[in-house]
């Protein structure tokens, strides 16, 4: 940042809170306009501004209390409560191990986890390159995409990438619920040997269901509580294995024996079905850039977000699936369960009777349920930033957030609704379940289709954004940031796209032979008929009034820099600058909201852009809007370096 701060034409009001500034900014030289350092400039915004006497009358905070002092001291972590819980590796393994022993076996399970987790990290270092260039910038994917797609298919690239999106963690959250509801039940079985009624599990579930939505409603903050769990929670599972079996199965048994009871006659393609457990775990890394785009340093900490959570996932999936294997004396028996109809707790039962199972099977609840409430805290705000844009009927309702916290609780407790929609179809019909929660992945009975079609909504999701930056590159548009690929971006990209492209069509393939009604891979229907509906909504009724444009938050409440896709005729001001934090508005020139500074060095000819705004109606083209929004882009980076 340049030390000498060019401040541009002074304001003389500004509009929305009609606050009069002097003709021109002083400086320590004697000349008017410019500052020599920022200290200078920030001195004399305080100076002016009239929201100052009241914050400098002030009494100085009291010291911080001990328990302030702890949340400041674990804030850090933060970044990896958030992805650890989202991801929550323990919920893709347990439930989808019958899947992979059946479809493989041991061989596929440890090395199919290994390679799609080196897949999955091409995918996740260009969307942290991207994610490092917008820092602060809200929508994610969703405003990603529309930022990097050419002016024709900005549009629809973001409506089609935030409902896909919203689709596959909504419907991911019921299925946690689901899942939670399975859990108990089974461990109600194993604990007292009667199997609950039908009506017990749906109970279970929408009650989950609403712990999650009040949750995410009353802004309770149980991350680092969850990562605890998921930390501690596998230690004691994989011990209580490690130190049970007395009789392990061979190293060369584990990391060589291949398993086939699919039908199909091709290894290959047999090792293609037995991947997608890998796939469905390496999901919902992308929470910390919807999550964490308002944190100091956004650019630097969301990459690390996605990557502590895909480092811790790849360690602990190792270390879970290593244990599994070595806790398998007869497999036959884990593949085919007769217990409780679930392979990991098969093998607890054989190992440590049924207490000691009903014991461990709370542990593997716990997850589910922190895996639950931390998804429905990211679809909430995916939810929020769809509704602010007006994509859902009632959006103003909806896109409502907490006056205390700031949390989307609206947009949460619909996703509540239609998660405990979702259960009570149980009642009706287990097919229709099935169905319907495999595009999220953890129906127990079905885990296969649950797996495939949840690896290709996000798949997609993740593509989009990285295919617009690799085949659509504007250097206007974006700068790469402190992370950033450097040469290696273009054949990373094409690795990572490939692989999701390949995956769409693996992830659909039949998993059992002779194929019927009953094993019958859905998920090509899933994804055929969601993507339908999106697009059919679309080319009907959303291309006429959809224009999505979220901007970032430039101070900690309230709305930050905005500006429309159709510039207004009178340019009294472009975007606003209210906020609790820095906020800028360009109108006259420039101008400096409430509490906050506007001028940094501004591109060249961008001066000649803003000429005469405040008098002329003045159209502008995509390249203006290109110029004026990167300019903004780097306005707010700076501002916030400055925080």
């Amino acid at each position: 940042m340049n030390s000498n701060v060019q401040v541009p034409p002074p304001v003389h009001q500004i509009q929305g809170d009609a606050e009069v500034y002097p003709p021109a900014y002083p400086s320590s030289n004697g000349e008017n306009g410019s500052f020599h350092s920022y200290d200078e400039a920030i001195s004399f915004v305080k100076m002016y501004s009239p929201k100052t006497a009241v914050t400098e009358s002030k009494s100085l905070p009291p010291k911080p209390t001990l328990l302030q002092r702890i949340k400041r001291a674990v804030a850090p972590l933060q970044t990896l409560a958030t992805t650890v819980t989202v991801t929550s590796v323990m919920t893709g393994i347990v439930p989808l191990a019958q899947t992979t022993l059946t479809a493989g076996g041991p061989v596929v399970m440890l090395f199919g986890f290994i390679f799609v987790c080196l897949m999955t990290s091409t995918i996740a270092l260009s969307l942290a390159d991207i994610a490092s260039g917008f820092p602060y910038v809200k929508g994610g994917l969703i405003e990603y995409s529309r930022r990097l797609a050419p002016p024709k298919l900005r549009r629809i690239s973001s409506w089609f990438v935030g409902w896909l999106h919203f689709a596959a963690f909504v419907t991911g959250s019921s299925s946690c619920a689901f899942a939670f509801a399975l859990f108990s039940t089974a461990t109600i079985q194993i604990a007292t040997g009667h199997a609950p009624q039908r009506w017990i599990t749906v109970l279970i579930h929408i009650v989950t269901s609403i712990l999650f939505g009040a949750i995410n409603a009353y802004n309770i903050n149980i991350d680092m509580i969850s990562v605890v769990w998921h930390v501690v929670g596998p230690i004691i599972v994989l011990l209580t294995i490690a130190t049970a079996n007395r009789t392990p199965p061979s190293v060369s048994w584990v990391i060589t024996h291949f398993e086939n009871q699919t039908g199909w006659s091709s290894p290959f393609y047999v090792t293609l079905i037995g991947i997608s457990q890998s796939a469905f775990t390496f999901t919902g890394y992308d929470a910390p850039i919807h999550t964490m785009y308002n944190v100091k340093d956004a650019a630097w900490k969301v990459p690390q977000g996605i990557f502590i959570g895909l480092l811790v996932s790849l360690t602990m999936g190792i270390l879970v699936i290593l244990t599994f294997l070595f806790g398998i004396n007869d497999l036959n028996a884990i593949i085919n369960p007769t217990i409780s109809g679930v392979s990991a707790i098969e093998i607890f039962v054989h190992l440590i009777g049924h207490f000691g199972t009903t014991c461990i099977t709370v542990i593997m609840i716990g997850m589910f349920f922190f895996c639950g409430q931390g998804i429905v805290k990211a679809v909430s705000q995916i939810g929020q930033e769809l509704a602010v844009s007006g994509a859902f009927p009632k959006s103003e309702y909806f896109a409502k957030v907490t006056e205390k916290g700031r949390a989307p609780a609206r947009m949460g407790w619909l996703c509540t609704g239609i998660s405990c929609g979702i259960g009570m179809l149980y009642l009706v019909n287990t097919t229709a379940l099935q169905a319907i929660t495999s595009a999220v992945s953890i129906e127990l009975n079905n885990d296969l289709v649950c797996a495939q079609t949840t690896s290709i909504f996000f798949s997609i999701v993740y593509s989009v954004p990285i295919a617009l930056r690799l085949f659509y590159p504007n250097p206007t548009l974006f700068q790469p940031g402190p992370f950033s690929l450097g040469p290696l971006r273009r054949p990373i990209a094409f690795i990572a796209i490939t692989y999701s492209i390949v995956g769409v069509f693996v992830f659909s393939l039949p998993a059992a032979y002779p194929i019927t009604t009953d094993n019958m891979n859905y998920a090509s229907v899933l994804m055929s008929s969601t993507v339908g509906l999106i697009l059919g909504y679309w080319f009907l009724s959303a291309r006429h009034w959809f224009a999505l444009d979220l901007r970032s938050e430039v101070g900690g409440g309230g709305s930050g820099v905005g500006m429309s896709e159709k510039m207004p005729s009178t340019m009294s001001s472009i975007g606003s600058g209210r906020g609790s934090g820095v906020g800028a508005g360009v109108g006259a020139g420039v101008g400096v909201g409430s509490g906050g500074l506007c001028g940094m060095s501004q591109p060249e000819g961008f001066d000649a852009t803003l000429t005469g705004l405040e008098d002329s109606a003045v159209e502008y083209d995509d390249k203006d809007l290109d110029e004026i929004e990167h300019w903004l882009d780097h306005l707010e980076r700076d501002l916030r370096t400055l925080e």
